[in-house]
C-alpha cells in the first residue's frame, strides 16, 4: 500500500499544478480582470507547466514530502509546500530567459499560479487522504496491529490510531498478561505475550508492536525471530532516551513514534519502480534476444528425452505467494517421481546428457524472462525456492523468510558467487541478505554482468 499511496500523491500533486494552471489562465485572459491585446496560443505554457510539475515532485521529493512513513502536523506541511513551490518557482525564473527563446508566456500568469499551487496541492493532498482512509476501510484493507504489553505508550497508540483515520491501520488485539482495567472495550485481549506464535498462525496481523520494554532482550529477539519467520513486521514503541540513543529506523503511526529494523533500499517506493521499469525492460529484451537458443534447447530436449520441453514448477515468490516457474527441462520426466522434492547435485544421475549442457551455462533458465515480464519475479534477485523447502528452511535456518520480503530472481548475488544448487544455505541467505542490504541499480548490472561468466556449482 505505501507505493500505491506515493504514486496517488505524486500524481495528486502532478494535477494540482494543472488546477492551478487553469485558474490562473482564465484569471489572466479569460476573466477581464486584467487587460490584454490578444490571448497567446496554449502550447507554449502547456509545455512550461509540464516542466513546473516535474520540477515541483522533484523538489518535494528532497524536502521529504513523499516520506510517508513520517506524516507531519498540517501547519508543517503547509510550510514544506509553500517552500517547495517557491524553490520551484526561483528554478523557474532562473529558466525563464532560456525557455522565453523558445516560446513567449506571461510571467504574471506564473506568478499568479504560485498561491493557487498551493492551495490545490494542499486541497487535494487533503482529499486524497479522506478518500484513501475511507476506501481502505471499506474494503478491509487496513493493516491489522497486533500489540504485545499493555500500558501508556500502548493506550497512546491505540488512541491514535483510532483518531487517524488516515493511518491505514485497525488494533486487531492486545497480549497481556492481565486484563488491564483500561483496556477500551473495542481491543481484545487475545491472549498471553507468550502466545504470539498461537496468535500469529490464527489470526494474521500484518504487524506487531511491542508496547512495552519490561521483557527479557532474549525475549525480544525471540519474538522478532518468530515475526521474521511469518514475514511479519516487528516494531516497539521507544521512550525519548531510545530514540537519541539508537541507530535503528525510527517511524511514526498517527504521531506516535516507533522503533523497528532500518528498511533496505528497495523497501522505498520509488528505488522499487526503478527496478521494475528495469525488470520490464531487460525482460521484454531478454524474450526475443534469448528466442533461439530457447527453440534450439526445446528441439534438443524433445530429441533425447520424452515428455514436456517445459518445466513448470511451483515456487515461493514475494511475500511467499507461490506461482509458476518456467524452465526448459534438464531432467527425466520422472526424476522426482520416487526420491519426491530433492535439489539438484554435482553429476547427478537425473540429468539428461543436453540438460547438463544447458544449465551449465544456464540457458534452461531463459523461460523465466516470461516470469520476470508478468512480475512474479525481478532479474535479480535471491533464487525461488519451492514451498516444501520453504516450510523446512524458515524453522532451521534463521533469518531464512526476509529474502521473501521481495521478488526472487533469476539471478541473484549469491548465485555469481557460486552459491546454488547444493551449498551451504545460511551462506546462501547471508548474500542474499547482503544483496537486499546495498541494493542499488548499478548493483543489479553488476550482477547481471557476472552472470554471463558465471559457471561455479551449475548442475
Amino acid at each position: 500500500m505505501p507505493a500505491y499511496t506515493v504514486t496517488f500523491t505524486v500524481l495528486s500533486d502532478v494535477l494540482a499544478i494543472y488546477l492551478a494552471f487553469g485558474a490562473a489562465w482564465w484569471m489572466r485572459f479569460g476573466s477581464g480582470l486584467i487587460p490584454l491585446e490578444d490571448t497567446p496560443g496554449l502550447r507554449g505554457y502547456l509545455a512550461l507547466v509540464t516542466l513546473w510539475a516535474a520540477v515541483l515532485v522533484l523538489v518535494f521529493h528532497l524536502l521529504g514530502l513523499y516520506n510517508i512513513r513520517m506524516p507531519r502536523p498540517f501547519l508543517t506541511e503547509v510550510a514544506r509546500v509553500t517552500q517547495g513551490i517557491f524553490i520551484t518557482m526561483a528554478i523557474l525564473f532562473a529558466l525563464s530567459f532560456y525557455l522565453r527563446a523558445q516560446f513567449e508566456f506571461s510571467r504574471a500568469t506564473v506568478t499568479i499560479m504560485a498561491p493557487l499551487s498551493l492551495f490545490c496541492v494542499l486541497g487535494l493532498r487533503n482529499l486524497l487522504r479522506a478518500i484513501w482512509g475511507k476506501f481502505l476501510r471499506k474494503n478491509c484493507l487496513l493493516q491489522r496491529v497486533l500489540i504485545i504489553g499493555w500500558g501508556d505508550r500502548s493506550a497512546e497508540l491505540a488512541r491514535s490510531v483510532k483518531s487517524d483515520v488516515n493511518s491505514g491501520r485497525e488494533i486487531l488485539g492486545v497480549l497481556t498478561d492481565e486484563n488491564p482495567a483500561d483496556l477500551p472495550s473495542e481491543i481484545q485481549r487475545l491472549g498471553r505475550p507468550e502466545d504470539l506464535l498461537a496468535t500469529l498462525e490464527h489470526h494474521e496481523p500484518d504487524e506487531v508492536i511491542l508496547g512495552t520494554l519490561q521483557v527479557p532482550h532474549q525475549q525480544i529477539s525471540d519474538w522478532i525471530l518468530i515475526c521474521e519467520q511469518h514475514l511479519v513486521q516487528f516494531r516497539l514503541i521507544p521512550d525519548l532516551f531510545e530514540i537519541l540513543a539508537s541507530r535503528v529506523q525510527l517511524d511514526f503511526v498517527s504521531g506516535v513514534p516507533l522503533l523497528g529494523l532500518g528498511e533496505f533500499p528497495l523497501d522505498r517506493p520509488f528505488n522499487r519502480i526503478i527496478k521494475r521499469i528495469l525488470d520490464a525492460l531487460g525482460a521484454l529484451v531478454g524474450l526475443v534476444a534469448s528466442a533461439p537458443l530457447m527453440a534450439a534447447g526445446a528441439v534438443l530436449v524433445r530429441l533425447e528425452s520424452p515428455g514436456p520441453v517445459f518445466y513448470v514448477q511451483e515456487r515461493c515468490g514475494r511475500d511467499g505467494t507461490p506461482f509458476r516457474m518456467f524452465k526448459l527441462r534438464t531432467m527425466r520426466a520422472d526424476a522426482e517421481q520416487k526420491t519426491g522434492p530433492v535439489w539438484a547435485s554435482e553429476n547427478d544421475p537425473r540429468r539428461t546428457r543436453f540438460g547438463a549442457i544447458l544449465r551449465k551455462f544456464n540457458v534452461d533458465e531463459t523461460p523465466q524472462f516470461w516470469n520476470v515480464f508478468r512480475g512474479e519475479m525481478s532479474l535479480v534477485g535471491p533464487r525461488p525456492e519451492r514451498p516444501f523447502f520453504v516450510e523446512q528452511f524458515k524453522e532451521e535456518i534463521r533469518h531464512y523468510m526476509p529474502r521473501h520480503a521481495y521478488k526472487p530472481g533469476m539471478t541473484g548475488w549469491a548465485q555469481v558467487n557460486g552459491l546454488r544448487g547444493n551449498t551451504p544455505l545460511p551462506e546462501r541467505v547471508r548474500y542474499d541478505l547482503y544483496y537486499f542490504e546495498n541494493w542499488s541499480l548499478w548493483f543489479d548490472i553488476r550482477i547481471m554482468i557476472a552472470t554471463l561468466f558465471s559457471f561455479r556449482n551449475a548442475y
